[in-house]
């Protein structure tokens, strides 16, 4: 046994005796990561927690049989970092670099090669897991499958993810994208399903208004093929979307190479677009000047941070919403339309079969994720704007990705996904009495004040870390 296998075993072992303890008590608990991407306000209080913020190693790296073994806690740019040392990168990777595996598999995180590999926890051959009652059990698609499936997208609410064991695929040094610029809603998914069709490695699609768009095609490369090579994740490198919006406006197609963490990567620094939103508030000047000086304050994982220590998740519209492809460009035209927010992010997903929690559970032959994040008509109710959104979506068959808000009534939420199915589950497993359901963990209620004096401090108090209170 290595050391890290070891220190790994002892961790084991902790968290297996506390929820034995608690399993005893009939005690609810919530799972304690020390960071998190999601936008709900998170509250944790001491006793009623599990920590396992201290897994976070790369335990493993398998050449040969291409794998790797790592605890939920490890983010997506130690992954890589070290996958690629043995010329080996996952085949879903979150373009955060603060999103963890554990993250990934629980929030049914997709990404731009996702109409291809599927979600990230569809590139998971196995998980072991601590179940309520502190029994610890192995789960793949041979050995409690039911188990495996269930636990993608369940939020925490079905055991405790300790280890998984990811499959790798070969790697290159370069993305070569192209940019294709389109001209409406209806072209853009048009173009994502021409493409998905074929042999390419990453596609995804910027609409920055009704009428200009970018579908972005790319595959991995060992040479730079004389093209143009941009990079992303140096302070003086441009945000990649504004790079995008000004290659589509001057090109109908614009070809480059992108080193492959910059491709990535490339959304961490802005946060996507998210950003902006920071400058704004603070009322400066947003200019490639402004973004090269403040660069380490609008990296994703720090914009996640100021989210919830400054209570601002009521500021923004922030959703991910996943629709089969024949409906989704309604949706799009009713977001344009009722919300007015632009850029939105496009993502092709491959269907789901047997995760049915995650947002790419579909009979379709493809799933279109819609990225809605930006500020919205202040003059309007923050959640009756969600709920309307809900209503729309459920109209067009699409379903939320939990990480965000969701103000779904019981009789709502439970017609979109199957409660006999989970609630077996969750008596199988033992973890009705230990673990929040599903909806409980990811239902907001309430409303929110901002309060950035608040948040700073509570950053300066605890920069890397969520508080318990």
């Amino acid at each position: 046994m290595t050391e890290l296998e070891k220190l790994h075993a002892a961790d084991l072992d902790s968290i297996s005796n506390q929820l034995k303890e608690f399993y005893a008590q009939k005690k609810k608990v919530r799972i304690y990561h020390g960071s998190t991407n999601s936008t709900r306000p998170q509250k944790y209080k001491k006793g009623e927690i599990v920590d396992i913020s201290q897994l976070k190693r790369i335990i493993s790296i398998d050449r040969e049989k291409k794998y790797a073994l790592v605890e939920p806690n490890v983010p997506m740019d130690a992954l890589v970092e070290k996958t690629l040392k043995f010329g080996l990168v996952p085949p879903v990777v979150m373009e955060l670099p603060g999103i963890t595996v554990g993250g990934g598999i629980q929030g049914g995180a997709g990404e731009s090669s996702s109409f291809k590999y599927g979600l990230f926890h569809d590139t998971c051959l196995e998980y072991e897991i601590v179940l309520g009652n502190g029994d610890v059990i192995q789960t793949s698609r041979e050995k409690n499958s039911d188990l495996f499936w269930g636990t993608a997208c369940s939020y925490g609410s079905l055991g405790v993810i300790t280890l998984v064991k990811i499959n790798l695929i070969c790697s290159k040094k370069f993305v070569h994208l192209a940019y294709h610029r389109v001209g409406s809603f209806s072209e853009a998914i048009s173009t994502i399903k021409k493409n998905a069709a074929k042999s390419v490695d990453y596609i995804d699609g910027i609409m920055f208004s009704k009428n200009l768009g970018v579908i972005m095609i790319g595959n991995l490369e060992d040479t730079s093929k004389n093209l143009p090579v941009s990079t992303f994740l140096n302070a003086a490198d441009e945000w990649f979307y504004l790079h995008a919006e000004d290659k589509i406006k001057k090109f109908t197609k614009y070809e480059e190479v992108i080193p492959i963490k910059d491709y990535l990567f490339r959304y961490d620094r802005g946060g996507f677009w998210t950003g902006w939103y920071g400058f704004n508030i603070f009322k400066m000047p947003f200019n490639r000047f402004t973004r090269f000086i403040f660069n380490p304050l609008f990296k994703a994982r720090n914009l996640y941070r100021y989210i919830h220590t400054t209570n601002s998740s009521q500021e923004v519209f922030m959703q991910d919403i996943s629709f089969p492809r024949e409906t989704v460009t309604q949706f799009i035209e009713f977001v344009s339309y009722f919300l007015h927010i632009h850029p939105l992010w496009l993502c092709p997903l491959k269907p789901g079969e047997n995760d049915k929690l995650s947002p790419a559970f579909s009979s379709a032959d493809l799933v279109i994720d819609v990225g809605i994040w930006g500020p919205i008509d202040k003059s309007k109710d923050f959640i009756e704007i969600n709920r309307e959104i809900e209503k729309i979506t459920k109209k067009f068959g699409g379903r939320k990705v939990l990480y965000a808000h969701q103000y779904y009534t019981p009789e709502e939420f439970w017609k979109i996904y199957d409660l006999k199915w989970y609630n077996g589950l969750r008596k199988k497993y033992h973890a009705e009495n230990v673990f929040h359901d599903v909806y409980e963990k990811t239902r907001v209620s309430g409303t929110y004040k901002r309060s950035i004096p608040k948040g700073l401090l509570s950053v300066i108090k605890s920069p890397f870390k969520l508080p318990v209170s």
